[in-house]
C-alpha cells in the first residue's frame, strides 16, 4: 500500500473518530463568514451553513484537507488554513471551490509530507491571492504546487527553504503583481525567471543569500526589496527604446555594496536605502577625463542624462546612506536632488558638510549627520530653506560661524549633543570668541546641548527663541548665570540640567508657567525655590542630590499638577518631611515608583519612608524632651549640692575659729 494511501486512511480515521465531537464545537458566524479559529479542530466542520463565503480555520490541528466536507461550501471566496499541521492535500480539493479567491496555507507542513498530487494546488482559475509562507518548501516542490493560477495577483513564498528560482517557476501565474520571497536561502535566480510576469510591481527578495544583481531589467517593477543579502554590485541593464524604469522604492540596506547606484537610470525613484554597506564616494573626475567603470561611474553625476540639457529632475524624496564608509561628499553630489526631503548620512566618516549654494536642497526637511567626525559645517544664507530637523550629535564641531543656525529659517529641532559648542550671550553681553548664537531664532523649538563641555551660560542666551524643550545636561561645572534662561518663561515645557554639579539654582523656576518636566538629577542641590502658586509642572527629577527636607511651604504650589517625583539617592530625613509623607500615603504623586524611598532618623540606619508614622517622629521628639529634662535636673541638683557643700565648709570654718578663741 502506498505512502499516500496510508496517510489518507489515517486522516480519514482521525476525522471520523472525532467528527461528532468536533462538529459541535462553536464557530462564530457573522453574516456569511464563519470563524473557527483556535478550536483544536482535527477536520473541517461539516455543520456550517452551505452558503458561507469566508471560512477561518487558522490555529487548529488539521493534518489533511479532504474534498469532503470542504467541498460542501461551494460559495467560498476566502479560506484561511494557516497555522495548522497540514501535510496532505487530497487531489482536486480546491477545484471543488470554483469561486475561491483568497487561500492562506501559511505555517503548515506542506514541505515535510510531500504528499501532493502532480497537479499541486491547481488549476485555480479564480484565485487572486495565495500564501504559502512558512512551509519548509524547497525549489522543486514550489513549481509543483503552483500549477495553473491565471488570475493570481499576490503570492507569498516567504520563510521557506528555496535556494534557486528556475526560469519556469512562475509560468502558471502570468497576472502576478506582488511576490514575496523574503527569508529563504536564495543564491541563484536563473535569467528570465521573472519574464513571465509582465505585471509584477512589488518584489521582496530580502533576507536571502544573493551576492550580485547584474543586468537588472524589470522595467515595470515599482517596489524592490533586496535588503539583508550579501550583494556587492547592483547593475541595471539599459532600458528598452522609448521606455524607462518605473522603480520608485529600492531597499539595498545591509548588503556589501561598494558603490552608489546609478540614479540617472532610475528617474522615478522616490525612496532609496543603501545603509549598512561599504560605500565610499570618490572624488569627482577632472574635466575631460573619462571616469572609470567602477567608482564615480556609480554616482548620480556620471550619466549623460544629468547634463543640463538632457537630465530629468530627480524625484528622490528619501535617501539613507547611514552606516557606510563615506569620508567626503563630492562636489555637486546632492545638487540635482531638488525634491529630497529626508537625508541620512549618520555613522559615516565625514569631516565636513557644506550646503553653500543659494537654493541648495530646497525641500529638505530632515538632515541627519550625527555620529561622524565633523569638524566643519558650512551653510549658505539661502540654503536648506525648508530644513526643520538637524541632527549633529556626536561629532567634533567646535569653531562654527556665530549665526550658522540663525540662517536656517525653518529650523525647529537641533541636536548638538557630544560636540564642543559654546553659546554666545544675549544682546548687550560681552562678545565671546568662537561662540554660536542661539538667540533670535524664532522657529527653533527643541535644542539639545548635552555634553558640550560648556562652562558658562550667559544672561540672555535664548532671548527671542521660544524653545519648548532645552537639555543642558552633562556639562560638569556649568555656571548658569542669572537671566540665562530669560525669555523662555512663557514657552519652555521641558528643561534638563542633569549632571552639572550645581550647588544652587539661579533660575527662577516658578516663573516658568508652562514647564511640565524638570530634570535636576545628579547635582549637589539641597534647596529648591518656593512654588507658592499653582503651576504646570508634572514631572520633577531630583535624584542623587543633597536634599534632606522638602517642606510644604516650598512644594505646596505643585500639589495640583505634580504627577511624578524622583528622589532616590538623597539623604532624606524621616521627620520634618510631612508634605512628602502626605503625598506617599495619599497616592496623589507617584514617588520613585521603581524603588522604595528611604530616609534616616538622625544618624540611624535607613528605613522606608512609607513605613514612617507620625508617632515615630513624636516619640523621637518626646525622647529629646525627656533627655533635656533629665539633663536640666542633673545640672540643678549639681548646683544645689555644690551650694550646700560650700555653705557647710563656711560654717565649719566659722565654728573652728570660735572654738579656738
Amino acid at each position: 500500500m502506498s505512502h499516500r494511501t496510508l496517510q489518507l486512511l489515517v486522516v480519514l480515521t482521525l476525522g471520523l473518530a472525532t467528527s461528532q465531537h468536533r462538529d459541535k464545537m462553536p464557530c462564530k458566524m457573522v453574516n456569511k463568514e464563519a470563524s473557527c479559529q483556535g478550536l483544536g479542530l482535527l477536520q473541517v466542520p461539516s455543520v456550517l451553513p452551505l452558503g458561507i463565503r469566508a471560512l477561518d480555520l487558522s490555529g487548529n490541528q488539521l493534518q489533511g484537507i479532504l474534498v469532503s466536507p470542504l467541498g460542501l461550501y461551494t460559495e467560498l471566496r476566502h479560506l484561511d488554513l494557516s497555522s495548522n499541521e497540514i501535510s496532505f492535500l487530497q487531489p482536486g480539493v480546491f477545484q471543488a471551490l470554483p469561486h475561491l479567491q483568497h487561500l492562506n496555507l501559511a505555517h503548515n507542513c506542506l514541505g515535510v509530507g510531500a504528499s501532493l498530487s502532480t497537479a499541486g494546488l491547481g488549476p485555480l482559475p479564480s484565485l487572486m491571492s495565495l500564501d504559502l509562507s512558512g512551509n519548509s518548501l524547497y525549489s522543486g516542490l514550489v513549481e509543483q504546487l503552483l500549477g495553473e493560477a491565471p488570475a493570481l495577483c499576490t503570492l507569498s513564498l516567504a520563510e521557506n527553504s528555496l535556494t534557486r528560482l528556475a526560469r519556469h517557476t512562475f509560468w502558471g501565474t502570468p497576472a502576478l503583481k506582488q511576490l514575496d520571497l523574503h527569508s529563504n536561502v536564495l543564491m541563484d535566480i536563473e535569467a528570465g525567471a521573472f519574464e513571465a510576469l509582465p505585471h509584477l510591481a512589488h518584489l521582496n527578495l530580502s533576507r536571502n543569500s544573493l551576492t550580485c544583481i547584474s543586468d537588472f531589467s524589470l522595467q515595470q517593477l515599482r517596489v524592490l526589496d533586496l535588503s539583508c543579502n550579501s550583494i556587492e554590485a547592483f547593475q541595471m541593464a539599459p532600458p528598452e527604446p522609448q521606455a524607462e524604469y518605473q522603480l520608485a522604492w529600492l531597499d539595498l540596506r545591509e548588503n556589501k555594496l561598494l558603490h552608489f547606484p546609478d540614479l540617472a537610470a532610475l528617474p522615478r525613484l522616490i525612496y532609496l536605502n543603501v545603509s549598512n554597506n561599504l560605500i565610499r564616494l570618490p572624488a569627482a573626475p577632472a574635466p575631460g577625463i573619462h571616469a572609470p567603470s567602477e567608482g564615480w561611474s556609480a554616482s548620480p553625476l556620471s550619466s549623460p542624462s544629468w547634463n543640463t540639457s538632457t537630465r530629468h529632475r530627480s524625484q528622490l524624496l528619501n535617501l539613507d546612506l547611514s552606516y557606510n564608509e563615506i569620508e567626503r561628499l563630492p562636489e555637486g553630489f546632492l545638487e540635482h536632488l531638488t525634491a529630497l526631503r529626508f537625508l541620512n548620512l549618520s555613522w559615516n566618516c565625514l569631516r565636513a558638510f557644506e550646503a553653500q549654494r543659494s537654493g541648495s536642497l530646497p525641500c529638505l526637511v530632515l538632515l541627519d549627520i550625527s555620529h561622524n567626525a565633523l569638524e566643519a559645517l558650512r551653510v549658505g544664507t539661502r540654503a536648506l530653506g525648508s530644513l526643520r530637523t538637524l541632527f549633529l550629535q556626536d561629532n567634533a564641531l567646535q569653531d562654527l560661524a556665530p549665526s550658522i543656525f540663525a540662517g536656517l529659517v525653518s529650523l525647529q529641532k537641533l541636536n548638538l549633543q557630544g560636540n564642543r559648542v559654546r553659546p554666545c550671550g544675549g544682546p548687550g553681553e560681552p562678545g565671546l570668541s568662537a561662540c554660536v548664537t542661539f538667540s533670535g531664532i524664532s522657529s527653533l523649538r527643541i535644542l539639545n546641548l548635552v555634553d558640550n563641555e560648556m562652562e558658562v551660560l550667559h544672561a540672555g542666551t535664548f532671548l527671542h527663541t521660544p524653545l519648548t524643550e532645552l537639555d543642558l545636561s552633562a556639562n560638569p561645572g556649568l555656571d548658569v548665570a542669572t537671566g540665562a534662561l530669560a525669555g523662555l518663561e512663557a514657552s519652555l515645557e521641558v528643561l534638563a540640567l542633569q549632571g552639572n554639579g550645581l550647588a544652587m539654582l539661579q533660575v527662577d523656576l516658578p516663573c516658568f508657567s508652562c514647564l511640565k518636566q524638570l530634570n535636576l538629577a545628579e547635582n549637589r542641590l539641597s534647596r529648591l525655590p518656593t512654588w507658592t502658586q499653582a503651576v504646570s509642572l508634572e514631572v520633577l527629577d531630583l535624584r542623587n542630590n543633597s536634599f534632606s527636607l522638602l517642606p510644604g511651604s516650598t512644594m505646596g504650589g505643585l500639589e495640583t499638577s505634580l504627577r511624578r517625583l524622583y528622589l532616590q539617592g538623597n539623604p532624606l530625613s524621616c521627620c520634618g518631611n510631612g508634605w512628602l509623607a502626605s503625598q506617599l500615603h495619599q497616592g496623589r504623586v507617584d514617588v520613585d515608583a521603581t524603588q522604595d524611598l528611604v530616609c534616616r532618623f538622625g544618624s540611624q540606619e535607613e528605613v522606608s519612608l512609607s513605613h514612617v508614622r507620625p508617632e515615630d517622629c513624636e516619640k523621637g521628639g518626646l525622647k529629646n524632651v525627656n533627655l533635656i529634662i533629665i539633663l536640666s535636673f542633673t545640672l540643678v541638683s549639681a548646683v544645689l549640692l555644690t551650694t550646700l557643700a560650700t555653705c557647710c565648709c563656711v560654717r565649719r570654718q566659722k565654728f573652728n575659729q570660735q572654738y579656738k578663741a
